[in-house]
């Protein structure tokens, strides 16, 4: 298989995906405000929850066809495979794709727990966006990817078939830095004041999941951690009252 020859799963926006958002949204203001009023102790009012997640809406739509656009157009430069002898050590572990891509995305929808304010979720999403267009740029100049032995395995288990549509989401070429990591790093600095120590272990289960299920090598892990990081880093400076 030649992943320079792969074109990624560039996502149109059809009537009936429209449709999906338009409910969608409606359907997790609710959840949002709920989740406010169990974690938060000074929440916003429901209708700016629905204002928050229209705008949530938009840029996630917006952001994954950035996103799957880089997949379908870097290969200006040669990609490259960071594979190391510790990876070589690392089992295959595919029922780990659950903290991967399941408990992942349920602590990123997490982050309504931190939003007192409609400015303070516009920062986080600001945050996000900027994670996701650092990683666009890493993708288009430096497109790296996994051992085509990664993705070669007989799907015969529930994790395995998850694992399978992961992964049919993306064409192997944008590895590094682990978006992944750099979410997970961002996201679980945002939770920080509200889970303490769990923000930790969060980020070191999406770590390590992320080179159990082959998803990613080693050295594509530490740079992603600090890059969500140092976004969130510079995001705090900048907010903060002169």
């Amino acid at each position: 298989m030649n992943y320079s020859s792969i074109p990624a799963p560039y996502k149109k926006i059809t009537p009936g995906y429209m449709l999906l958002i338009i409910v969608s949204t409606f359907a997790f203001s609710f959840i949002y405000y709920g989740i406010a009023l169990v974690f938060n102790d000074n929440p916003m009012i429901m209708f700016d929850y629905v204002v928050f997640t229209c705008v949530l809406a938009v840029v996630v739509t917006g952001g994954y066809q950035i996103f799957f656009w880089v997949q379908n157009n870097n290969y200006f430069f040669k990609t490259k495979c960071l594979v190391t002898k510790l990876d070589k050590i690392i089992p295959f572990w595919p029922s780990w794709v659950w903290p991967y891509s399941f408990i992942y995305y349920i602590m990123i929808g997490m982050v309504v727990i931190e939003i007192n304010s409609l400015s303070d979720g516009l920062y986080h999403v600001f945050g996000g966006l900027l994670v996701l267009l650092s990683q666009a740029i890493c993708f288009m100049i430096f497109p790296c990817r996994v051992p085509e032995s990664y993705r070669n395995y007989k799907v015969n288990s529930l994790s395995k078939r998850f694992l399978k549509f992961v992964q049919h989401l993306d064409n192997g070429r944008n590895c590094f830095p682990s978006m992944h990591n750099s979410v997970a790093a961002y996201v679980g600095l945002v939770l920080l004041p509200s889970i303490g120590i769990w923000s930790f272990n969060f980020i070191a289960v999406i770590a390590i999941s992320s080179v159990l299920v082959k998803q990613h090598t080693v050295l594509d892990i530490v740079p992603g951690l600090l890059l969500g990081w140092g976004i969130h880093l510079c995001l705090i400076h900048i907010s903060e009252p002169t």
